[in-house]
């Protein structure tokens, strides 16, 4: 295989169409972060934006979009934001460590959520955690037999479904909300959420909140953003923004009205979210990496993710991330788990590794 670089402005239809077609024909590649649709609609705000793409015998195998940084280090599109990360490639086609490395102009490339099934990834990985989702490929039914058998959660949200009906309204869903004050509601929800927990303003950096915006407005049978909300009788109760690509809907940034907790009106939203996407024959709602109760609660599923860096040899790059690695990993081992914690997001910050 051959690897070059262009720029993500340069992707035309047939290279698009090529990028969904290599999607669509792996299951672990259905999350919209996986989708030619996000690469695109955030091109315009990133000018660092980049895509690597492998070919064997004139035929595009691979791709993969980055954001070139100072010294040729690069980290995954959207940095931050982005909850999947990988090559859009089948996976006998994934280039090992050495064909990854023949990317021009790329020194290290720092991954924190990519996909564990990606060999590439998962050998050179200081951090495994996985990303809880509710399978729907064998219907709600199914996906409800697995969660019932794992506790009362449902029954629970069963009870507070018909008690915030009977004391507040009616409960309303709207798979996509197009009002302006429920959107505005919803960012104050999460920047006054976000506060409370010490975290960064919402949207905070302007090309983020740019991203979003366009996001929002997008909609296509392949990709677009969702703003989901719950009404209980003409009250706003919670509110989810979220992506979808044809298969996939990924439960992304929820919040809720922070006055009616005893209703957890957020997994109410999320059980909505879910009957919806099974109605609509998605395959899956992804509930993203993390140990919350509701991910393992509600979800039947997971899918292996990974963190850590790839680096040229004898580079500065490859010094600064072999040593976290190395230091990393003996934590890992030695430490509790929060403590090794601690230590992978101050290597993070450090480093600013897959941060943009």
């Amino acid at each position: 295989m051959k690897a070059a670089v262009i720029s993500a402005s340069e992707l035309d239809d047939g290279l698009v169409s090529r990028w969904a077609e290599l999607q669509a024909g792996t299951p672990d590649l259905c999350s919209p972060f996986f989708s030619p649709g996000f690469t695109t609609l955030l091109d315009p705000h990133r000018p660092d934006l980049r895509v690597a793409i492998w070919t064997s015998e004139g035929v595009e195998t691979g791709f993969l979009p980055f954001h070139l940084g100072r010294g040729g280090c690069a980290a995954p599109v959207g940095g931050q934001i982005n909850d999947y990360q990988g090559i859009i490639a089948a996976p006998e086609d994934v280039p090992d460590r050495a064909g990854f490395l023949e990317v021009p102009s790329l020194a290290a490339y720092d991954f924190n959520h990519a996909l564990g099934s990606q060999a590439l990834f998962a050998q050179t990985a200081f951090w495994h955690a996985t990303s809880p989702r509710a399978d729907l490929r064998a219907g709600l039914a199914a996906w409800q037999a697995d969660v019932t058998a794992k506790g009362s959660a449902l029954k629970s949200l069963a009870r507070k479904r018909r008690k915030i009906a009977r004391e507040l309204g009616p409960l309303t869903f709207r798979p996509h909300d197009p009002d302006e004050a429920a959107w505005e509601r919803f960012l104050l929800w999460k920047a006054r959420s976000l506060e409370r927990q010490g975290a960064r303003g919402f949207l905070s950096a302007p090309w983020l909140a740019a991203f979003v915006d366009d996001l929002r407005r997008t909609r296509t049978p392949d990709f677009g953003g969702y703003l989901s909300t719950l009404y209980a009788g003409d009250r706003l109760v919670a509110a989810h923004f979220g992506i979808r690509s044809r298969t996939a809907w990924h439960w992304w940034f929820p919040t809720y009205d922070a006055d009616l907790p005893t209703y957890s009106p957020g997994l109410l939203l999320m059980l909505a979210c879910i009957e919806h996407a099974a109605e609509e024959g998605l395959h899956e709602v992804d509930f993203g990496r993390g140990t919350q109760r509701y991910k393992q609660e509600f979800s039947n599923r997971e899918r292996a993710l990974c963190e850590g860096s790839i680096a040229r040899a004898a580079s500065l790059q490859s010094v600064a991330r072999g040593s976290r690695c190395h230091v990393q990993r003996l934590a890992n081992r030695t430490l509790p788990a929060s403590a090794a914690d601690i230590l992978r997001r101050a290597g993070t910050k450090v480093l600013r590794a897959g941060l943009i």
